[in-house]
């Protein structure tokens, strides 16, 4: 046995010695750039937003130098590469970080070809432009058509540590910017009523496509590109990479189909398209002819990026055309029926060139994952449980794993598997397409099919960067050593604390909210004050069990208008009713129980109506109008109180 091992090492070694080596040198420094007229220091590869492109050719050794030239710490991944463990890229689990002023040199023997791109696994620093592609060409094919790498991506003048603070404090945030508040005015307008209400009774909120508002959508670090020198009918492949955080295009060609040939850098059967959904993180090569307009509308409506292949002219149609009203986008055969559970057919158009079945004398382990999350606290978790709180997946070489992934969210999840490709189960059964990415629409399910064939620990994860670091992410082990709390910090926000409040003055008394939270708990300080010298302050701690229910303990400080003062501690639960109606019942320590109902209606997209009833007769009916997302006019009745207006600050 330990013969023939020592002449599989020589013969890896062999191959290793004999392989062509191509070498990259890139610095990652800060740069000034500007996409919308606004000056930004951003993250760059030598200078440029994505980086360069790396191509190779397939049984070459990658052999890549990268110069941290900032003051934080850095690293990459090389997503879709088949690694070694150690050149992952994912720093403090398989590959070191790369501090500041150092510099790491990945080497990395290829055995694929096709499409795959390359960013940091560091922060947000993705978001912020450390990211590139990546083309491997195979050894045994010279291709002859033309090619064109389009990288697409997102763009937020914003610093990303920023955006993720505003999504902690309120998972709409950006709806108001993008225009997609899910106001009851709009679901009359469009005749939604019913499906309003039948997703409100099973406590569903309303459902949206993406969480950030972005400034710009780019195309290779550009809104618009013209490819001229292009003669029309000239067939062109589109080596396409969706580089962006957090959004998923429409892709479409204006001038008839685009032919698939390839998905996640693996060649597929070939399939014509009018249009694909493109998830975040996946790569698609697409055959076209030259004379027309290759456009990637962001799945929300908010805006686009257009690559113009040869000499185009648009007519004024065709450019009202290229901008579509937000949430009013077609979901491009894309089922987004909430109401009805099922297996999600998203990828049925895709079809490997030959069977990907494992043998069936292969030890199959199931292991099934629920997407789960909150957007009111921005909570993104598997099985509701973030990666501080989660063991580890363990598996063992040799088996035929199957994720069942159930998406119990209102939202899309690109999930991507590090080290390893999958398959995809779909209606072609033994040809299911592999691939490395894999989109879960909202409320539907798929199943993917692995062969554990690697060693040591793998990051699996959501890719929308902003869903990844508040929770959903786990790590594919193939030992049973425990998860070390403080790796799971590294790798994920959910433990990190953050904070909001807000301030209300009124003519007839004031209010005021602060908490600080993380995943798990809650730290609240809330209460009113009249100006006759009454308040009713709640200091309190509360433990988030599930979006549907929170256990609460504090101290409650009353003064009457009489001067009479009644301090109480008490227990209380809070439960989320149907139709969104939250509840609260306070057992104080004196034995008094108190209930109180209350709901926030969005009426307009800046109007919306407040409520709060209690089982001791107070209430508060407000109208609050949001002028800015951090001020609002509001005008409302006090039980206690009266009548009043003000002005209601948020921070």
């Amino acid at each position: 046995m330990k013969k023939y091992l020592y002449l599989f090492i020589y013969i890896i070694l062999s191959v290793i010695s004999t392989a062509k080596v191509v070498e990259y040198e890139i610095d990652i420094a800060y740069t000034e750039v500007n996409f919308t007229g606004t000056p930004v220091m951003a993250m760059t590869l030598n200078g440029g937003i994505p980086g360069p492109t790396l191509e190779f050719t397939e049984g070459d050794l990658l052999r890549v130098t990268f110069n941290n030239k900032m003051d934080v710490e850095t690293s990459i991944h090389w997503h879709g590469l088949l690694v070694p463990n150690d050149q992952d890229g994912v720093p403090y689990l398989n590959t070191p970080p790369i501090l500041p002023e150092t510099s790491f040199t990945y080497e990395i023997p290829l055995i694929q070809s096709g499409t795959y791109w390359y960013h940091s696994h560091t922060g947000l620093q993705e978001q912020r432009g450390v990211y590139g592609s990546i083309v491997i060409h195979p050894k045994d094919k010279k291709e002859t058509m033309t090619e064109y790498v389009a990288v697409l991506s997102d763009w937020t003048d914003e610093s990303p540590d920023r955006v993720l603070r505003n999504l902690k404090k309120d998972g709409d945030y950006y709806a108001l910017k993008k225009g997609t508040v899910q106001s009851w005015e709009r679901v009359v307008r469009k005749g939604q009523i019913s499906e309003r209400l039948m997703s409100s009774l099973t406590r569903m909120g309303p459902m949206d496509l993406s969480d950030v508002g972005y400034d710009a959508f780019l195309i290779n670090g550009q809104k618009k590109i013209s490819l001229k020198n292009i003669k029309e009918g000239t067939p062109i492949k589109l080596r396409v990479i969706n580089a962006a955080a957090s959004t998923y295009f429409n892709l479409s060609y204006s001038k008839g189909t685009m032919k698939v040939v390839a998905a996640d850098g693996l060649n597929v059967m070939p399939v014509h398209r009018d249009d694909i959904l493109m998830g975040v993180a996946e790569t698609y090569d697409l055959i076209v002819e030259a004379g027309g307009t290759f456009k990637a509308s962001a799945q929300d409506g908010t805006g686009d990026t257009m690559l113009h292949i040869g000499e185009i002219q648009m007519t004024k149609d065709e450019e009202k055309t290229s901008h579509m009203m937000p949430m009013e986008i077609s979901m491009m055969n894309h089922d987004m029926s909430m109401n009805s559970k099922g297996k999600a057919s998203s990828y049925d158009f895709l079809m490997a060139m030959k069977s990907t079945e494992y043998s069936n004398d292969l030890q199959e382990k199931i292991i099934r994952l629920k997407l789960t999350g909150d957007m009111e606290r921005y909570v993104w978790t598997f099985n509701n449980k973030a990666l501080s709180e989660s063991d580890k997946i363990l598996i063992r070489k040799g088996e035929k794993i199957k994720f069942v992934l159930e998406n119990e969210t209102m939202m899309h999840h690109p999930l991507h598997l590090h080290g390893h490709f999958f398959r995809v189960i779909n209606k072609h059964g033994p040809n299911s397409p592999l691939k490395h990415t894999v989109d879960v629409p909202p409320m539907q399910t798929v199943e993917i099919e692995f062969l554990a064939n690697e060693e040591k620990d793998w990051f699996f994860h959501c890719h929308n960067l902003y869903h990844m670091k508040t929770g959903m992410s786990r790590i594919v082990s193939y030992n049973n050593e425990e998860l070390p709390k403080a790796l799971s910090t590294k790798l994920s926000s959910d433990r990190k604390w953050f904070y909001k409040g807000d301030v209300a003055g009124a003519t007839n008394y004031s209010a005021a909210n602060f908490s600080s939270f993380n995943t798990k708990n809650t730290l609240s300080l809330s209460g009113e004050v009249s100006y006759e010298g009454e308040h009713d302050l709640d200091l309190y701690y509360s433990r988030y069990i599930n979006r549907n229910l929170s256990l609460t303990l504090g101290f409650n400080f009353n003064e009457e208008d009489d001067g009479e003062i009644d301090n109480r501690g008490f227990l209380g639960i809070e439960y989320l009713l149907p139709l969104l109606i939250e509840s609260e019942l306070k057992l104080y320590d004196d034995g008094d129980i108190e209930i109180v109902f209350s709901n926030e209606l969005q009426l307009t997209d800046k109007l919306q109506f407040n409520w709060e009833i209690d089982t001791q007769g107070e209430y508060l009916l407000e109208l609050e109008y949001r002028y800015r997302k951090w001020i609002s006019f509001t005008a409302n009745t006090h039980s206690e109180y009266d009548e009043g207006i003000g002005v209601k600050i948020r921070f």
